[in-house]
């Protein structure tokens, strides 16, 4: 029976899930923000000790502007479209060369390379032309620019248009998540000391969820960081093969700047401007580099 069996069905299922997950999230954001401001230093706060009270409130202060910021970034990457590619689109000079093109294809001796990935790409199952980096999300079940991954923990998939709410996302998460141990490690010590109090039970609860998010948030922030710095997708990271060098890698400071723009107090805000919306749209859906692949292949292309 398993011929008969679609796999695509599950597809729709991770959607669903996706869905309970958000929920879950935001539940534990909100189950933090509470452990650590209402139940422990909302209260210090009132206290009569002049520097205790000052301490727990820029503290109280600091973490809440993490909880929004993360918060923020978060809803901005569930919503945010990651990328689709614009209707008619095709990476050639006009119709009938995209049309030849197409027809060429159905030939063995097509491509040169085929880990090169700027060579031209048909999707068969949304009936369209790929740019560059486009690969086909079976979930949202459309072709999505630069895709990175498809994410459960956002139901979204991660592409050109929300990478960088996801970086900021994991990394204010790993922030206020470290934030968090470090100001209930000794609220915490309380809950195995014997002494009754609710507060110690939900800082001990929320300093065992965070330890889990802070060390697994560690380890995909120095990944997506490594990434960055050579301008690669978690997909073309782990291509079984891929060209070298990689044509998309254009020095450290000028990658980042195609995740995070150019304006240094926007890196830190999870939006784009008109500007940096085309700008990135445009590293994705010019014909720049296709033709610099086909003028050094030309033959290998079918291109006369």
């Amino acid at each position: 029976y398993i011929q008969y069996l679609n796999v695509f069905v599950f597809c729709k299922f991770l959607k669903l899930l996706g869905h309970i997950m958000v929920l879950m999230v935001l539940g534990i954001i909100g189950f933090t923000w509470y452990a650590v401001v209402p139940a422990v230093y909302g209260p210090v706060m009132l206290s009569k000790n002049a520097g205790k009270a000052f301490g727990a409130t820029v503290l109280v202060l600091v973490f809440s502007a993490l909880v929004v910021m993360l918060t923020w970034a978060y809803l901005a990457t569930v919503i945010a479209d990651p990328g689709q590619v614009p209707p008619g689109w095709h990476p050639f000079t006009d119709d009938s060369t995209a049309a030849r093109e197409l027809e060429l294809m159905q030939y063995a001796d097509y491509y040169i390379d085929r880990r090169e990935p700027r060579r031209p790409r048909f999707c068969k199952r949304c009936k369209c032309w790929k740019p560059e980096r486009a690969h086909h999300d079976s979930v949202s079940g459309h072709c999505v620019l630069k895709m990175d991954h498809y994410c459960i923990w956002v139901v979204n998939c991660v592409g050109l248009l929300n990478y960088k709410f996801f970086i900021l996302f994991l990394a204010y998460t790993f922030i206020a998540s470290t934030m968090a141990l470090a100001s209930l490690i000794k609220p915490m010590l309380v809950f195995f000391s014997g002494v009754p109090g609710s507060s110690s039970a939900i800082a001990f609860i929320a300093v065992v969820v965070n330890s889990a998010f802070a060390v697994s948030l560690a380890g995909f922030l120095i990944m997506h960081t490594n990434m960055i710095s050579a301008n690669c997708t978690t997909i073309e990271m782990y291509e079984k093969e891929r060209i070298h060098p990689w044509p998309y890698n254009k020095g450290l400071r000028r990658n980042f700047e195609e995740v995070f723009g150019r304006s240094k107090p926007r890196w830190f805000l999870p939006c784009y401007t008109a500007e940096e919306k085309r700008q990135l749209l445009d590293s994705c859906l010019n014909t720049r580099l296709l033709q610099s692949y086909m003028s050094s292949s030309a033959g290998g292309l079918g291109v006369v």
